[in-house]
């Protein structure tokens, strides 16, 4: 479901597959999250986490999906970015640097429309543009991102989707094991130990449209 720009015709696009033609007028641009949560501890060769489907119980701080798997009643967005944060703090509790290196480098990110690939890669491969950046000293840990820390420096898709309340909507957090790195000494300990409590967020950035968006 890609959009196409349409010539002469300001703030049109073409839907390629139905070629239905949209008004991005009617929109705002906005995104869509969900969080997951880590425990403390070591992290087992395989473990999932799922984004955008276990929603009961959140609150807006975590997600704004109402619905498992799908936008609410009405809502269509184009999506233009996905990006990934580990929560700076949650609470009380503050990740450390090093466990926020541990979820961009060894964590791997699928996302899916209709079961169907989106974008995958490392989880390093989406910087959102959210987040701390700079430096500070706290009980002597420095601010760590997965990335760029400016919305407009984080690449977009080169090709933006279109999806509606009717369409799912997964994003799949994977650590794989290295088994076969073991043998290289840096290597030794292949999946990685989180000293704390962490939470992921997953963010689609785009165009949104509601049912009380001109409002």
């Amino acid at each position: 479901m890609a959009l196409r720009p349409i010539k002469g015709r300001p703030g049109k696009f073409l839907e390629t597959s139905s070629g239905r033609v949209l008004d991005i007028s009617d929109y705002r641009e906005d995104d869509k999250y969900d969080t997951i949560a880590i425990n403390a501890g070591a992290m087992a060769a395989g473990t999932q986490f799922i984004f955008f489907r276990d929603v009961a119980g959140k609150n807006l701080i975590d997600t704004n999906f109402t619905q498992q798997s799908r936008l609410s009643a009405g809502e269509e967005m184009i999506i233009d970015r996905v990006g990934v944060t580990v929560r700076n703090a949650t609470g009380a509790i503050l990740p450390t640097p090093t466990d926020i290196k541990e979820v961009a480098e060894n964590a791997y990110l699928r996302i899916d429309i209709n079961r169907l690939l989106m974008q995958e890669g490392p989880v390093i491969k989406f910087p959102s543009g959210y987040g701390l950046a700079g430096n500070t000293v706290e009980n002597g840990q420095g601010i760590v991102s997965i990335g760029v820390p400016s919305t407009a420096a984080a690449a977009k898709l080169l090709k933006t989707q279109l999806i509606t309340a009717q369409n799912e909507v997964l994003g799949t957090m994977t650590f794989f094991s290295r088994a076969w790195a073991v043998p290289v000494p840096f290597a030794a300990d292949p999946l990685p130990n989180f000293s704390v409590d962490i939470m992921v967020t997953c963010w689609l950035h785009g165009l949104l449209k509601a049912a009380v968006s001109k409002g």
